[in-house]
């Protein structure tokens, strides 16, 4: 066999092992998610058109998130071939940024975050309200609250409920005690 022969023979047998190489790992942009099964699955568009669906995307334990479609994302074809894949991320525009170092957040499209700043801070910024499903929350702290505090159940601190206040108020009375001075005193007890 000639030189030129090996050579081409040796690109020939090369060009499979060189197309898996290539797609180890590529960015890939999510066009859809299921998060209905087991593990979350997503549709995703890869470089030249490629369009792959069912690809697992692999997510922090203990964080679950839906990224909105359009996040960019990271495809991890395993052994080179696209017949068994995962995706790894899913970034998108929303994203806070200028983050201090340290710093952390959870967040959504939509603004709301929890933010843990490198000041000892947690900020949580929510455009609805923040609901709190426990049987009990404890505040070791001071708590103090810019608006009203609503209690759809007694209010009581260690002298008694509210209720047992509003009772004990609205009994008390100060019989024969004078309102004003001189000729127009009069009595309490007889304006009532």
């Amino acid at each position: 066999m000639s030189r030129n022969g090996l050579l081409a023979a040796i690109q020939t047998a090369q060009r499979p092992l060189l197309r898996r190489l290539r797609a180890l790992a590529s960015r890939a942009s999510i066009a859809r998610v299921d998060d209905g099964a087991k593990l979350q699955q997503v549709q995703i568009s890869v470089m030249a058109g490629e369009r792959l669906d069912g690809v697992q995307r692999l997510q922090y334990f203990g964080h679950s998130a839906v990224p909105p479609a359009g996040s960019t994302c990271l495809l991890v074809s395993i052994a080179g071939s696209r017949t068994h894949c995962i995706v790894i991320g899913g970034e998108h525009e929303s994203r806070p940024r200028d983050l201090a170092e340290g710093e952390s957040q959870i967040y959504n499209s939509e603004g709301d975050h929890v933010w843990l700043k490198s000041d000892g801070e947690i900020a949580i910024k929510a455009s609805l309200k923040v609901t709190i499903d426990s049987p009990l929350v404890h505040c070791t702290g001071e708590l103090t609250a810019a608006g009203r505090i609503y209690s759809a159940t007694a209010v009581q601190d260690p002298l008694g409920t509210m209720q047992e206040m509003r009772v004990t108020y609205n009994g008390h009375n100060h019989g024969g005690v004078q309102i004003g001075s001189g000729n127009t005193a009069t009595t309490l007890a007889t304006m009532t």
